[in-house]
């Protein structure tokens, strides 16, 4: 990878619904010789493997809040990855930062995960402590700064009872990607968002004859930013490239992406792409974006 430039690669892009379409929450950020794993939602090791990178070559994942679409795929990751195999082989236990409470998911790993480690370290497979958490809490703020890689929290807003969610500010050499992840419409958020190349944010929509008829459509609503809302938002950051991620469109007749983007122009007049799981994003003098492309059979 070319020194100065950001590589963000989208391996989940999706909401708790399952979809082969678009899996939990995930992305990689790779930086000189710094490799971290923004949230760990479901099929993360999958699309690693599509990607044709080892479990393995991650050894830091930093979580933003504990709703299961963003971070149920890290105990795949944590027990797959210590099998020393090509695909795998991380060789050393797993760093997690989290917000408060992450003792409890190192904790409840470590129990989780006591048959299979019992087996391998009885085969001489692995060593017992490769299956280990190392729990990190944090608060707003900066989050893991090594190599030139410096990773931000901001404090968000995901509701009432959800007190501690983060999005992320990723700086590695004049390079700026945000991610906003799960948050409601954020002034916080907004004032640590300026200057970005990237800006990736969340969205959720539904039709008014939906949230009539199905009132708890309306707490997940609830939950996040509006079209335009996001719209207003891009339009005070101003970044280089906005995108959106983790499209609510909720059931039983989803909101049409035409009518999402149309509500989110009546506020920003940019450029907004749509992320999909396995693109990857290159920060650098100017930006590039790669969809996956599946190999030749």
């Amino acid at each position: 990878m070319t020194t100065d430039v950001l590589k963000v690669t989208l391996l989940g892009t999706g909401i708790p619904n399952p979809s082969i379409h678009a899996f939990g929450t995930s992305t990689l950020i790779e930086a000189g010789d710094q490799r971290v794993l923004l949230d760990c939602g479901r099929g993360a090791v999958i699309r690693m493997s599509q990607l044709g990178i080892p479990v393995g070559y991650v050894d830091t994942v930093i979580l933003s809040h504990y709703h299961s679409d963003h971070y149920s795929g890290l105990f795949d990751l944590l027990m797959s990855g210590t099998i020393p195999q090509g695909w795998a082989g991380r060789g050393k236990p797993l760093t997690v930062y989290g917000p408060a409470g992450i003792e409890h998911i190192a904790e409840g790993a470590w129990i989780v995960t006591k048959p299979d480690r019992d087996i391998r370290v009885n085969d001489n497979e692995i060593d017992a402590e490769h299956m280990r958490i190392i729990p990190h809490q944090y608060e707003e703020g900066v989050v893991f700064d090594k190599g030139g890689l410096k990773i931000i929290a901001i404090l968000v807003d995901h509701g009432d009872n959800i007190p501690s969610a983060y999005g992320f500010r990723v700086e590695y050499k004049g390079r700026v990607f945000v991610h906003s992840h799960d948050t409601r419409y954020n002034e916080n958020l907004i004032s640590q968002a300026h200057g970005a190349d990237v800006f990736v944010h969340e969205v959720a929509a539904a039709r008014a004859s939906t949230l009539a008829n199905y009132p708890k459509v309306k707490v997940a609503i609830d939950h996040h930013a509006s079209p335009s809302e996001v719209g207003r938002v891009f339009a005070q950051t101003k970044p280089r490239l906005a995108m959106l991620t983790h499209l609510a469109l909720l059931p039983p007749d989803p909101l049409p992406m035409d009518d999402l983007l149309d509500q989110l122009a009546a506020e920003y007049d940019g450029t907004v792409l749509i992320a999909e799981d396995l693109m990857t994003i290159r920060i650098g003098r100017n930006i590039s974006i790669e969809p996956y492309r599946h190999p030749a059979r």
